[in-house]
């Protein structure tokens, strides 16, 4: 006889026998059956992560833009500058040096105004590019640089205008620079010294005009004053009251000649008043006294002497001019 263990008469109780052969238990209307869910396909699981990121963004930036918009994340960012600024004051990176290099004309308090800034200010906090552009604006300064040199230095290099002439614009002085700029520059007396320009385009064309005469320094320093005529040419009055009329073209030349003739003739100890240089193959002057000097004044050799003995009392080229002596007196 055969022996079935209590294990398999236990499955055997569940699985009725029919005819020697195990069959299936009926599963009745109420019980539930599990159901074998279809795998995802790839694309479905990508778009599903794709999902889930976009998601996660929209919240992310919606929350950013409102902090935003709100003006919290400024606030935020704001405080905590200041905080950090602050901080490193107490922590020695505050001004404590000023170092100026270039000034002459400048005041060192102006410099401290335009810069924005005070001792012991955080030199972290200070707008370097804003601060050389307020220092450019000043009066005497056509260039600046600013450098910050921790822990507490500042240093400022400065290209100030050089002065070229006074212009005399309807009885009033103005400071000119080198480069053409009327300097705002008030007590212009103490530049009383310079040559006197005159003429509305006188200050941009100086320039050019003054390094040509540099190139015969020793009558160049005679030269007081110059007017510009028809924006074309140059009149000048020289230390003795001289006038030299100075040609629309080739007026280098004509002033190179002028000068080797004075350096062999002393034109200028003669009694002359007028000195024209327009004519390329002539010397032109004009006596100061013709009723009385009863010799003509040349310097070229007998063909190119020529004297203009017009009516005597022969008013002066230029318009009469003198550098200021106080802030209010012109003439």
């Amino acid at each position: 006889m055969r022996r079935v263990s209590a294990h398999r008469g236990a499955a055997a109780a569940t699985l009725p026998l029919a005819g020697g052969v195990l069959r299936k238990r009926q599963v009745s209307a109420t019980q539930r059956v599990p159901v074998r869910k279809r795998p995802r396909s790839a694309l479905e699981r990508h778009l599903a992560t794709w999902g889930l990121i976009l998601g996660i963004s929209t919240a992310v930036g919606g929350v950013g833009y409102w902090s935003f918009a709100s003006g919290w994340i400024g606030y935020l960012s704001a405080a905590t500058s200041a905080h950090f600024v602050s901080a490193t004051a107490d922590a020695g990176y505050a001004l404590a040096t000023l170092e100026v290099d270039g000034r002459k004309e400048t005041p060192k308090q102006d410099i401290m105004l335009a810069l924005g800034a005070m001792k012991g200010d955080p030199i972290l906090d200070i707008d370097l590019e804003a601060a050389r552009q307020r220092i450019v604006d000043l009066p005497w300064v056509t260039s600046a640089v600013v450098e910050r040199r921790l822990p507490g230095t500042l240093r400022v290099t400065l290209t100030e205008a050089e002065p070229l002439a006074l212009w005399q614009k309807k009885g009033d002085f103005y400071l000119v620079s080198r480069t053409g700029d009327v300097l705002a520059v008030k007590d212009v007396a103490r530049f009383g010294k310079l040559p006197v320009i005159v003429g509305d385009a006188a200050p941009q064309k100086a320039g050019d005009l003054f390094a040509m005469l540099a190139l015969e320094p020793t009558l160049q320093k005679r030269v007081t004053a110059a007017v510009l005529v028809g924006n074309r040419r140059w009149n000048l009055r020289l230390d003795n009251g001289v006038d030299v009329k100075l040609p629309e073209v080739n007026a280098a030349a004509a002033w190179a000649r002028f000068a080797g003739l004075e350096r062999q003739h002393h034109l200028l100890d003669k009694d002359i008043s007028i000195v024209d240089l327009r004519q390329d193959d002539k010397l032109v002057v004009r006596q100061a006294h013709p009723a009385t000097s009863g010799q003509d004044e040349g310097a070229e050799g007998g063909a190119n002497k020529k004297t203009d003995k017009t009516a005597p009392g022969i008013n002066p080229v230029l318009t009469p001019v003198s550098a200021p002596a106080a802030k209010n007196n012109a003439t």
